[in-house]
């Protein structure tokens, strides 16, 4: 089995070959899928990444999800591995951050529950386990929230049939392709 720094490489390589017109096309059909899910439409408030160059956009995500009146906050980091949900009321709120990702500006810190966190993964398979970028900053944070719905977002060529997985690995509960939604 490749490493997960292999993994990596070899999986961004794909998503990175991706034409703009790809990736959002694609991510419009996930959208619309989320959009679709039981747990989004019970939820009041949705933890959600913020995304940047070739992973599946979440902007309009956001968007739609504001305008159905929940609560969304985005990650802020406020230390190395440690990434705090900040609440949002428009993508206006967010500026470049730490690693050059938009992050929420508000100074609100969202502490009531999170009904829903959705997660980015540059690969994840139909079990639910996740390879992120490295930081291990959704695994520490889901760690802690262990009652929230956790839902990854990919395009289909990110599923792989097996990754290397550590303890500290949290794996999610539903993924969302371009194709299709996969009950983990």
């Amino acid at each position: 089995m490749a490493t997960k720094t292999e993994l990596r490489q070899r999986i961004k390589a794909l998503r990175d070959a991706m034409t703009s017109q790809q990736v959002a096309e694609k991510s419009a059909g996930i959208e619309a899928r989320v959009l679709d899910l039981a747990q989004i439409k019970q939820a009041r408030s949705v933890f959600v990444y913020v995304s940047v160059g070739n992973e599946v956009q979440t902007h309009g995500l956001i968007e739609h999800l504001l305008q159905r009146g929940k609560v969304v906050a985005a990650p802020l980091v406020v230390r190395p591995g440690v990434m705090e949900p900040h609440q949002i009321d428009s993508l206006d709120d967010l500026a470049p951050g730490r690693f050059n990702i938009p992050e929420p500006t508000t100074g609100r810190r969202y502490d009531a529950a999170i009904d829903v966190c959705i997660v980015p993964g540059v690969a994840f398979t139909e079990q639910g386990d996740r390879l992120g970028k490295s930081g291990g900053y959704f695994d520490r944070f889901l760690a802690v929230h262990s009652s929230t719905v956790s839902i990854g977002l990919c395009y289909e060529a990110q599923l792989i049939e097996a990754l290397p997985t550590d303890a500290d690995d949290r794996p999610v509960q539903i993924i969302v392709t371009d194709s299709r939604v996969i009950r983990a």
